[in-house]
């Protein structure tokens, strides 16, 4: 438990010790928008913000980037055909 406190404090510095950054913003999103969804917000509202915490983690993971979401909502794709 001391080593995962010390990591976690670890990775608030700028150097390759303790965790991602990007991997632990991903987690407290997705744990924060899970709670926040379903214990505060009303019924109708839950599906669409737990679709934006968990776009949130992708993008914060690098899974999806900003760029392939403006090329999928234009209708643009890579591939020629």
């Amino acid at each position: 438990m001391k080593s995962f406190i010390s990591n976690l404090f670890k990775s608030l510095d700028n150097h390759s010790l303790g965790y991602s950054g990007r991997k632990l913003t991903a987690l407290f999103s997705a744990l924060m928008g899970a709670y926040i969804t379903f214990f505060k917000l009303p019924i109708e509202q839950q599906f669409n913000a737990l679709c934006v915490w968990l776009l949130l983690c992708v993008l914060c993971l690098g899974i999806v980037t900003f760029e392939q979401i403006i090329k999928f909502k234009n209708g643009k794709d890579d591939q020629q055909s």
